[in-house]
């Protein structure tokens, strides 16, 4: 899961508090390819000072507010230091709780992110709706489902969401706006959507969280309808706002790549712990002996992740596929990936497979998609071809 529609889901939390084939049996060990590699790292694995007290509470008490609580820090952490084990340590917290009926809406949304980094769409789509059968004013839940909504390409029953959002007032009304423009994009009016992202304040006004949502999906359709700069502008600024947030780093990488900026679109990817997005996008710009090393860099935590039962991301397995000039696995993962998700780069990878591949039935076939959601892509109908969009 990437791009806008993940940075929704991760504002929604916020606001409430590789490789192909079979799991690994549990017998089965795990070798990086790369010697380099590292399994775990001890020093993220021990809690940290603002932890301890939450683990603390959590053990003498394992009530909603302290499993809310630690797994909200939890699941931060996955994500700042881009270390999907904090993952695991949350669903072992929420499970016990959050999976019982009934469960308080705060450990459901907070299982439900979990689920969408495991890409459980699905389970984590029917999780918020008993939420919300349950308690439909409850905004957050809402926020959340239509960012899954918009992962799944269900654009229509996303708008119906982040309409009701838009109209509720307040601070959620933003995000509502910026969801609902992206819905009315996906959906086949690009312009409109375009449009509606002029009414709300000044993204600069707003909350970090909110401001960089808003950004980002103004930039994505920008970037949808070949104005580069605009995009690149846009992405620029949601990153200063949300430095952490992968999708936003990648796609600005992606549009710069796009626009001829190669230096820029390197430099752009060079961060602390690089994941795997950002890893196979550095594989696919550069050569020689770099490009070895961040393609073996990716394959070894596709393989990990695998092994350890993680989701499995097709996507970024189908872009080391093509940088490692692997056309026909490059678009059987892609093809897996467009099963579950729908998102800007889905689209993309699974055109450029399908045109690596030369497989001309997946490209009459994402053809056919593109004409019946009306969704507009001009680097996609570039590679598919222009009857893409008769």
């Amino acid at each position: 899961m990437g791009g806008p529609a993940r940075l929704l889901a991760v504002l929604a939390v916020a606001a409430a508090i590789y490789a192909q084939g079979a799991v690994a049996a549990a017998p089965d060990r795990f070798v990086p390819a790369d010697p380099g590699f590292v399994v775990a790292s001890i020093r993220q694995s021990q809690p940290d000072e603002e932890l301890q007290p939450l683990l603390t509470a959590w053990r003498a008490d394992r009530s909603t507010e302290t499993t809310a609580a630690l797994a909200t820090a939890l699941i931060e952490r996955a994500r700042s230091r881009r270390e999907p084990t904090y993952f695991g340590r949350a669903e072992a917290v929420l499970a016990p709780l959050a999976a019982r009926p009934h469960a308080a809406g705060t450990l459901r949304r907070l299982y439900a992110e979990v689920l969408q980094f495991r890409h459980d769409f699905s389970g984590a789509e029917q999780l918020l709706d008993a939420v919300l059968d349950e308690h439909s004013h409850d905004v957050d839940a809402r926020l959340m489902r239509a960012s899954v909504r918009l992962v799944r390409g269900d654009f229509e029953g996303a708008r119906a969401d982040c309409a009701q959002l838009a109209a509720s007032g307040g601070e959620i009304a933003v995000p509502g706006f910026a969801c609902f423009a992206e819905a009315l994009a996906g959906g086949g009016e690009l312009e409109r959507g375009l449009a509606l992202l002029s009414l709300p304040a000044h993204p600069r006004s707003l909350a970090p969280a909110g401001g960089a949502y808003l950004l980002a999906t103004r930039a994505e359709l920008r970037e949808r309808g070949d104005n580069f700069a605009g995009a690149i502008a846009d992405y620029r600024t949601a990153l200063s706002l949300a430095p952490a947030d992968d999708s936003i780093r990648a796609a600005l990488a992606d549009t710069l790549a796009a626009s001829g900026m190669m230096d820029e679109a390197r430099e752009t990817l060079v961060v602390e712990k690089a994941s795997v997005a950002l890893l196979v996008r550095s594989a696919a710009l550069t050569e020689g002996p770099k490009r070895a090393e961040f393609a073996s860099r990716a394959a070894s935590w596709l393989a990990l992740e695998a092994a350890r039962g993680d989701g499995l991301h097709y996507r970024e397995a189908a872009m080391l596929a093509l940088v490692n000039g692997e056309p026909a696995r490059a678009l059987a993962a892609a093809q897996a990936n467009f099963e579950i998700q729908k998102e800007l780069p889905d689209v993309r990878v699974l055109a450029r497979a399908a045109r690596a591949a030369g497989d001309a039935g997946a490209l009459s076939a994402l053809r056919q998609w593109l004409a019946d959601t009306g969704y507009r892509d001009s680097v996609t109908e570039s590679i598919v071809g222009d009857s893409s969009r008769s």
